[in-house]
């Protein structure tokens, strides 16, 4: 299918960026932080990566280079803001002036909490929604050790409030971290299973950003670039994660499609898939993977040309038989990957549906499709 002429109708793009990419990137960690004019650094992570030893080459890097180093390695997969409201207490009396996401989407958004409550004071609660961060948090580090949530270079966070079993997205241009470090080397131990969940939720945001109806010409070029990318190395990737050629691509596209979601928002995906994850503590990668193939298949009567766009990027079929094909390959891979394919398979009940669509309702202003009540549950009834 032949590229279309850019809709350059009048548009809005923001980005700050701040990157080091390649092999060995983490092992300039101490100069970087100088240059910030840190001198104790507080590292947040996950337990996973603290088994797999990962942190340590780089945290006694900061120790030999005389900088002090504090570590919480306890944030939980959909990270809660009642953990994180504990982090910030252990960082101020730490005496932190610089803070470290360390690990995969929780760990670093985990981290943006921490360094704008630090700053800003109150609860995580005070700063759901939009433009709510009035102060710059402490100066931020984003070390992503998996390719999946882009947060490295987004201006959101994602955090569970623990009382309203709520996944709470705080957005603001003032949590995008300082600088971002993207070593493919840092992933090479990954688990398979993570390697794909969070590889298709990158792929999501780069189809959902480009289907978004807040796209714009500079959002598509690089969300194409990134389904393009993603999808020509993912199943390598999950394959062998040391293998670097694959996950430098993968922690490139999805670094890409991060900045597209920043501009754009999500769709109906990310909105059920973050009600899975509040009220169900589905792990958020999980839950996008299981709900794409439903999702795509509501919105291809909304945006037939761009569904044909995203089967062309991924080598399929056009035509009318593009949503089909697109559909079918997104299957494929949750076949290939042996992930669950449905709701029920990882145990969700369906009396929880009427709950999720009243959490996912709030969540789907920029789905190409217009999306009610009623649509909602049909779609999550049909990921059973």
């Amino acid at each position: 299918m032949s590229l279309q002429a850019p809709d350059l109708r009048q548009f809005a793009f923001m980005s700050r960026i701040n990157l080091r990419f390649g092999i060995g990137a983490a092992n300039d960690l101490p100069a970087e932080i100088l240059a910030l004019g840190a001198g104790r650094v507080f590292i947040v992570s996950d337990p996973g990566v603290s088994k797999a030893g990962l942190m340590e080459g780089p945290a006694g890097l900061l120790e030999k280079a005389g900088l002090a180093v504090e570590r919480f390695t306890d944030v939980e997969a959909n990270p809660r803001d009642t953990t994180i409201e504990g982090i910030v207490d252990r960082l101020k009396a730490f005496g932190a002036d610089a803070v470290i996401g360390f690990g995969g989407g929780s760990a670093m958004d985990a981290a943006k909490g921490a360094a704008l409550l630090a700053t800003n004071g109150g609860r995580l609660r005070d700063y759901d929604g939009q433009n709510r961060v009035e102060v710059d948090p402490l100066p931020l580090i984003a070390v992503p050790t998996t390719a999946g949530t882009g947060s490295e270079v987004t201006a959101n966070a994602a955090i569970t409030d623990a009382e309203r079993h709520y996944k709470m997205s705080i957005r603001s241009p003032r949590i995008i971290p300082s600088l971002a470090v993207l070593d493919p080397g840092l992933l090479a131990s990954l688990p398979a299973s993570v390697a794909a969940t969070s590889g298709i939720d990158a792929l999501v945001h780069a189809i959902e950003g480009y289907l978004s109806l807040r796209s714009s010409a500079l959002s598509d070029l690089f969300a194409r670039e990134a389904i393009r990318i993603i999808h020509r190395n993912l199943r390598p990737f999950v394959a062998n994660p040391s293998n670097q050629r694959a996950a430098g691509s993968m922690l490139y596209g999805s670094m890409l499609a991060g900045l597209v979601i920043s501009n754009t928002g999500t769709g109906n995906d990310h909105a059920v898939a973050r009600a899975l994850g509040g009220v169900c503590d589905v792990p958020h990668g999980l839950a996008t993977a299981i709900m794409l193939a439903p999702v795509l298949e509501f919105n291809a009567l909304a945006c037939p040309e761009k569904i044909e766009c995203i089967a062309s990027d991924m080598g399929l079929p056009g035509g009318v038989d593009a949503a089909e094909a697109l559909v079918a390959e997104i299957r494929g891979m949750l076949a290939d990957f042996d992930l669950p394919a449905t709701l029920g398979a990882i145990g969700i009940d369906r009396k929880v549906v009427p709950e999720l669509v009243e959490v996912a309702l709030g969540n789907v202003g920029p789905n190409p499709r217009r999306t009610g009540r009623d649509d909602l549950e049909r779609l999550i009834s049909a990921a059973f």
